[in-house]
């Protein structure tokens, strides 16, 4: 694949430009002539143009042998040229080709105009692509089959796991696709928010019915979740309350905790004070402890003074 265009790179035809621009190279090419839309009358893009137009002759007369009251190859529906129209009863529905990668923005807003406008349905015939999910587009394997045996290679889905629908990679005939279409049994819709594709009114139905239970799996899963969060929730909030009351102990216990040191500070000094008058009364008793015994010596020795002067003057006699 060739992404860059070199200034003497040579196309062919408008549809190889649209090729180049779209980074798909298909060999050498010249620069074509100014033409308003993509081909120039080149034998290739005849061959496309009469591929396109035989595949539209094609559908008128498959949608009238499946029950189409009316099928118009290039009709105008209130000023909006479109490439096949079919009507049965009420339906009006219209058929697009685009034999290249398919414009989504551009695409949607034709639909909206179509649908504006009254259309019912309508198909896009593309080729394969990302784009095909993405509009009610079917994606088939050749413009020019042998035998007009045209094949859809992407866009339709089938009952998968669980009874979900989801895209098949089978080949489907063109010409089966349209028989339940016209007859209303195949139905394109929405696979998730932006993929769709087509499948019978059954397959949609299971769809439908396993995605309600899923639906109903998932609430009631979400509701034991919400009564679990309210259980938690309320947990939580007693485990609040608790440690505010705990906190509210812990703050009166620490009020008194300060005062019992207060107090505790105040009898402290108190006895530092009785240590102190104590220690000053062991001194003053140990001073007349001192003094006594002193006073006592004293005593003794004026006593034996005494009784010496007495004996003496006994004996002196």
């Amino acid at each position: 694949m060739r992404t860059k265009r070199r200034s003497d790179t040579q196309v062919v035809c408008g549809r190889r430009a649209l090729l180049d621009e779209l980074g798909i190279s298909e060999g050498s090419r010249r620069l074509s002539s100014e033409r308003p839309d993509n081909g120039c009358g080149c034998a290739e893009c005849s061959a496309a143009q009469w591929n396109t137009q035989r595949l539209q002759h094609w559908l008128t007369g498959r949608l009238t042998a499946a029950g189409a009251e009316e099928a118009t190859v290039d009709a105008t529906v209130k000023g909006i040229n479109v490439d096949v129209f079919w009507r049965k009863g009420n339906r009006r529905c219209v058929i697009e080709l685009h034999s290249a990668a398919l414009d989504i923005t551009a695409a949607r807003a034709h639909r909206e105009r179509l649908e504006a406008a009254g259309i019912t349905d309508v198909l896009w015939i593309c080729p394969a692509g990302y784009w095909v999910p993405l509009v009610p587009a079917v994606g088939i394997a050749d413009f020019a089959p042998t035998g007009l045996d045209y094949r859809i290679e992407q866009g339709m889905v089938a009952p998968g796991e669980f009874d979900f629908a989801a895209p098949i990679t089978d080949n489907t005939e063109l010409r089966t696709f349209l028989d339940g279409w016209v007859a209303g049994d195949i139905e394109w819709a929405q696979l998730d928010m932006t993929n769709g594709g087509w499948a019978h009114v059954g397959t949609w139905e299971r769809h439908t019915s396993a995605q309600a239970a899923m639906i109903e799996h998932q609430r009631r899963e979400l509701r034991d979740q919400r009564v679990e969060l309210a259980v938690a929730r309320q947990a939580v909030r007693d485990k609040q309350k608790t440690v505010s009351r705990l906190h509210n102990r812990i703050d009166r216990a620490g009020v008194n905790a300060d005062a019992d040191a207060i107090t505790m500070a105040g009898v402290r000094s108190e006895l530092l004070a009785q240590q102190r008058i104590a220690m000053g009364l062991r001194a003053t008793v140990a001073r007349m402890d001192r003094a006594i015994n002193q006073w006592q010596w004293l005593t003794c020795c004026a006593m034996l003074l005494v009784l010496t002067v007495v004996v003496g003057a006994i004996v002196t006699r």
